[in-house]
C-alpha cells in the first residue's frame, strides 16, 4: 500500500492540532477532554487513508463522529471531526464509483439525521444535509475534471504520436519520389547520353586515324555506366528507406520546372531515337487533359519501358501506342529485339508497378508472342 501524502500528511496533523486546541479552549468537563482527545487523533488518522484507501478512512471517521454523537461515551464533538468526515465523503465521492459514493453520502445522511432528531435537534439535519450535499458535489466535480484532464493527456498524446507519423510518412514519400525520379529520369537521361557516345566512338574506331578522339569517348563512356550503376545504387538504398509506396504524386510536383506530361511523349520518342532505336509512335483516341499526378504516370512508363529497350533489347524496334478512350487511358510500348528485363525486376519495372497500382490501373509485361518483349499499362481515367 502506499505511503500518505505530503497533503494527507499535513492535513491530518492540522486536524489534530485544531481539534485538540478546541477541546483544551471550549471543553467545560475536564473528564471529556482525554477521550475527546483520542477521538480527534483518530478522526486525524483517517484523514492518512484518504488518497490511498478511501472507503476504510471514511468508515473510520463516520465511526468517530457517530461516537462523538453518543452522550454515553463520555466524550464531545469538534469541529474537527465534523470537517473530517466532510473530507473523508468527498475523498469517496471523488475516487470510488458512483453508486459507492451515492451510498456513502445517503447512509451518512440517514444515519445522523436519525441522531439529530433523536437527539432533539431536527435543525441540525439542513446543515447536514447542506454539508454532505456539498462535500460530495465537490468530490464529483474533482473526479469529472481529473478524467477530463486525463482524456485531454490522452488526445494530446495519440495527437503527438500521429504527428510524428505523419513526419516519418513525409520523409518515406520524399525518399520515394526521389529515388523514382533518380531512376526515371536522371538515369534514362545518363543512358540516353552513354549509349550516344558509345556510338560516336563505334563510328570514329571503324573510320580509323583517331585514337585519341576515341579513348577519350570510351573513358566517358565508361563514366557514364558508373554513373548509372551509382544512381541504382542510391536508388536501392532509398527504396529501402522508403518501405511504403509512394502517395505523393496526386499532386504536381516540386521544381523549378515543370514535369513532363503524356503530350511530350514526342519528343521523348526522338530522344531515344537519337540514341540508335528505332520508335513507332502512334496515338490513338482524342487527346484530352488528365490529372497532373496520373499524366506524369504515363510519361514515366513509357520513359521507363524505353529505356530498357535500350538497355535490353539489344538492336531492335520499338512501338508506342498511346491510346485514349472514355473511362481509360492505355499506354503500351512493345520491341522485337531478342533480350527483355530478364532475372528479377528491377526498379524500373517495379517504380511502374507502383505508379499503376497508385491510380488502381493494371499493368502487364512479358515476352510477346513473336519474341520481344511488351509493357501494357491501363489506368482508370475520369470522365472528361
Amino acid at each position: 500500500m502506499r505511503s500518505p501524502t505530503m497533503v494527507d500528511s499535513a492535513f491530518a496533523a492540522a486536524l489534530a492540532v485544531g481539534g485538540i486546541t478546541e477541546l483544551v479552549v471550549g471543553a467545560q468537563d475536564e473528564t471529556q477532554v482525554v477521550p475527546a482527545v483520542a477521538l480527534v487523533l483518530i478522526g486525524a488518522a483517517a484523514m492518512l487513508l484518504r488518497t490511498r484507501a478511501p472507503l476504510p478512512g471514511f468508515g473510520l471517521a463516520v465511526l468517530v463522529f457517530a461516537t462523538s454523537e453518543v452522550p454515553s461515551t463520555g466524550t464531545m464533538l469538534t469541529a474537527s471531526m465534523g470537517l473530517g468526515l466532510l473530507v473523508a465523503l468527498s475523498s469517496v465521492a471523488q475516487r470510488c464509483s458512483y453508486g459507492a459514493g451515492i451510498a456513502a453520502a445517503t447512509g451518512t445522511f440517514v444515519a445522523f439525521g436519525a441522531l439529530s432528531v433523536l437527539g432533539d435537534r431536527p435543525w441540525d439535519v439542513i446543515a447536514l444535509l447542506l454539508g454532505i450535499g456539498t462535500a460530495w458535489g465537490i468530490g464529483r466535480l474533482v473526479r469529472r475534471e481529473q478524467e477530463r484532464s486525463a482524456e485531454l493527456a490522452a488526445v494530446a498524446a495519440q495527437l503527438a504520436l500521429e504527428r510524428e507519423a505523419r513526419a516519418d510518412e513525409a520523409v518515406r514519400v520524399e525518399r520515394s519520389r526521389i529515388a523514382r525520379e533518380l531512376h526515371d529520369a536522371v538515369a534514362h537521361i545518363v543512358s540516353v547520353m552513354t549509349l550516344q557516345v558509345g556510338g560516336v566512338r563505334r563510328s570514329l574506331t571503324v573510320g580509323g586515324g583517331h585514337d585519341r578522339e576515341t579513348d577519350v569517348l570510351r573513358t566517358v563512356e565508361d563514366l557514364g555506366r558508373e554513373a548509372v550503376a551509382e544512381l541504382h545504387r542510391v536508388v536501392g538504398v532509398l527504396r529501402a528507406l522508403a518501405s511504403e509506396p509512394d502517395q505523393s504524386e496526386g499532386s504536381p510536383e516540386h521544381g523549378l520546372t515543370p514535369p513532363p506530361r503524356l503530350g511530350q511523349v514526342e519528343q521523348l520518342a526522338e530522344r531515344v531515337r537519337a540514341a540508335g532505336l528505332l520508335v513507332d509512335l502512334r496515338v490513338e483516341g482524342e487527346p484530352r487533359t488528365l490529372p497532373g499526378g496520373l499524366d506524369l504516370a504515363a510519361y514515366r512508363i513509357v520513359q521507363e519501358a524505353l529505356t530498357n529497350v535500350l538497355k535490353h533489347a539489344g538492336p531492335a524496334r520499338a512501338s508506342v501506342v498511346v491510346r485514349y478512350e472514355d473511362t481509360e487511358l492505355t499506354v503500351s510500348v512493345a520491341d522485337d529485339g531478342p533480350g527483355g528485363p530478364g532475372g528479377q525486376p528491377g526498379h524500373g519495372l517495379t517504380g511502374m508497378q507502383e505508379r499503376v497500382s497508385m491510380y488502381d490501373g493494371e499493368l502487364v509485361t512479358g515476352a510477346g508472342p513473336d519474341g520481344g518483349w511488351s509493357v501494357c499499362a491501363r489506368l482508370p481515367v475520369p470522365r472528361a
